[in-house]
C-alpha cells in the first residue's frame, strides 16, 4: 500500500507540474536554445519516428527469418543451444551497453559519427534478441499435428512454413515486433 501510495504521489506531483507546460506549440515547434519562442519538441518526435520505423525494418525481417531457421530447418544440437542461450543474454543487457557498444563500432570505428544510421544499426542489435526469442517461441507454440497434415498432403518444407506454421505463429510475431518497438523507444 505504501509503495502504492508513494507512486500516485510521484505520478500526481509529475502531472501537476508538467501538463500546465504541454501545449500545441511545445509539441510542433523546432528546438533552439537561443530562442525561448522555440523550445518545441518536435524534432525529437520525427527522429524518434525515424529511429522506430528504420531499425524495425532492419530487425524485424532478419530476426523473423532467424528465428524460423532456428526452429523449423536447423539441427537442434550445441550449436543452436549455444544461439538460444546467447540471445537469451543479449535480451538482458541494458540498452546502455548496447549504446556504448554502437558509439564505439558504428559512430568511431565505421565513422558514421552521431547519425541516424548509426543509431538505427545500434537499436536493431538491441532489438534482435527480443524479436528472435519472442518469434521462436510462437512458433515452437504452433501445434505439429498442423505442419503434420499439410506435409502429408504433398505441401513441402517451405510451404508449410509460409503457408501454415507463420500465420499460425503471426500473434506472438506481432507481440516480438511490439516489443521490440518498446526496447527501441526506450
Amino acid at each position: 500500500g505504501l509503495t502504492v501510495c508513494i507512486l500516485i504521489g510521484l505520478i500526481g506531483y509529475i502531472l501537476a507540474q508538467g501538463l500546465p507546460h504541454i501545449s500545441w506549440n511545445f509539441l510542433s515547434t523546432e528546438y533552439s536554445a537561443r530562442d525561448k519562442a522555440l523550445q518545441g519538441i518536435l524534432p525529437m518526435i520525427i527522429n524518434t519516428l525515424y529511429i522506430v520505423v528504420i531499425t524495425l525494418l532492419i530487425s524485424a525481417p532478419i530476426g523473423i527469418s532467424a528465428a524460423i531457421y532456428l526452429t523449423q530447418y536447423a539441427k537442434q544440437g550445441k550449436l543452436v543451444r549455444a544461439i538460444r542461450f546467447t540471445t537469451e543474454v543479449l535480451s538482458g543487457i541494458p540498452s546502455i551497453i548496447f549504446g556504448l557498444f554502437g558509439y564505439t563500432v558504428f559512430c568511431i570505428l565505421f565513422r558514421l559519427q552521431t547519425s541516424i544510421i548509426a543509431g538505427c544499426l545500434t537499436m536493431a542489435i538491441c532489438a534482435l534478441p527480443t524479436i528472435i526469442r519472442t518469434t521462436e517461441e510462437a512458433l515452437l507454440a504452433v501445434p505439429g499435428s498442423y505442419k503434420e497434415g499439410a506435409l502429408a498432403l504433398g505441401a513441402g518444407k517451405f510451404r508449410v512454413i509460409m503457408g501454415i506454421v507463420l500465420p499460425c505463429a503471426m500473434p506472438g510475431v506481432l507481440t516480438a515486433v511490439i516489443l521490440a518497438m518498446g526496447r527501441i523507444v526506450g
